[in-house]
């Protein structure tokens, strides 16, 4: 690797990590809704000062039935494959372990939506960068 000195006399500023979160919500501003219930997440591109949303994904929840049994996981994980954190107001201990395994960190958290992401981008900023 060759390290070369800007000729710019500007300093250059590097761009500021971003986090891909998933958030569990029924639209009402809050981080209110179960894993295993949740039949949608939202997603949002996390920076230090600044939260975007991106778009809502539909997954078929994870609990289901007379007995809310479990439904597939790996389904609600491909389409989250691109997330770092997941935000939910509760979640199993079989989806907490698989989440983690595959790279996307759960937070449970009851709180606004905005405060979640910039308290987890806040926690959590120093293994982005």
């Amino acid at each position: 690797m060759t390290v070369t000195q800007s000729t710019s006399t500007h300093p250059q500023t590097l761009p500021e990590p971003t986090a891909r979160v998933a958030v569990a919500s029924q639209g009402r501003g809050l981080v209110d809704t179960h894993f295993g219930h949740a039949d949608q997440f939202h997603i949002y591109d996390v920076r230090r000062s600044h939260a975007e949303f991106i778009e809502v994904r539909d997954v078929a929840p994870y609990c289901h039935g007379p007995e809310d049994s479990p439904g597939d996981l790996s389904a609600i994980l491909t389409t989250l494959q691109d997330c770092q954190a997941i935000m939910i107001s509760r979640i199993g201990l079989e989806p907490e372990d698989r989440l983690r395994e595959a790279g996307i960190e759960p937070v449970q958290v009851y709180d606004t939506i905005e405060t979640a992401l910039f308290h987890f981008y806040d926690r959590y900023r120093q293994p982005l960068t």
